[in-house]
C-alpha cells in the first residue's frame, strides 16, 4: 500500500500543475468559468489501500498508514469530495485485470501480457 500510496503522490505532482496550466489556457481563450471548474480529472488506482487513504478527508489517517511521510499526504487536498463536481481529482477503483499500466510495472505470463497489449496498443 505504502509504494502505490507514493507512485499515485508523484503522479500528481506532475499532474496538479498541467491541471492550473490547462485552467490558465482555457481561460485565455475565453472558456466559460463553469466549464472551467467543471474540468476533472480521474485516475485509476487497484490497491485498495492507497483508494481508501487517497480519499479520505485531510488529515485523517488509517492505523496503517500513519508512518508515511507527511510529504507524500500533500495531493489529497486536490482530491474530489463530489466526484469530481468541483473539478478537483477523482481517485477511482479499477480492478487489476483491467489496469493498463501493469504491462510496465509486473511480470506477466504470456496470456495477461497480450491482452493488455492488444488493450493499450490495439494490436
Amino acid at each position: 500500500m505504502k509504494l502505490e500510496y507514493i507512485a499515485l503522490s508523484r503522479a500528481c505532482r506532475a499532474l496538479v500543475p498541467l491541471r492550473d496550466l490547462l485552467k490558465k489556457v482555457a481561460l485565455a481563450l475565453n472558456v466559460r468559468n463553469e466549464d472551467v471548474m467543471s474540468m476533472h480529472t480521474t485516475i485509476w488506482e487497484d490497491n485498495v489501500g492507497a483508494l481508501t487513504l487517497a480519499n479520505m478527508e485531510l488529515p485523517r489517517m488509517t492505523p496503517r498508514s500513519k508512518h508515511i511521510a507527511i510529504k507524500y499526504h500533500w495531493f489529497r487536498q486536490f482530491v474530489s469530495t463530489n466526484n469530481g463536481d468541483d473539478g478537483g481529482i477523482v481517485v477511482k477503483k479499477i480492478g487489476t485485470k483491467d489496469q493498463l499500466a501493469d504491462i510496465c510495472t509486473k511480470g506477466l505470463g504470456p496470456k495477461p501480457f497480450v491482452d493488455l497489449r492488444s488493450r493499450l496498443l490495439g494490436w
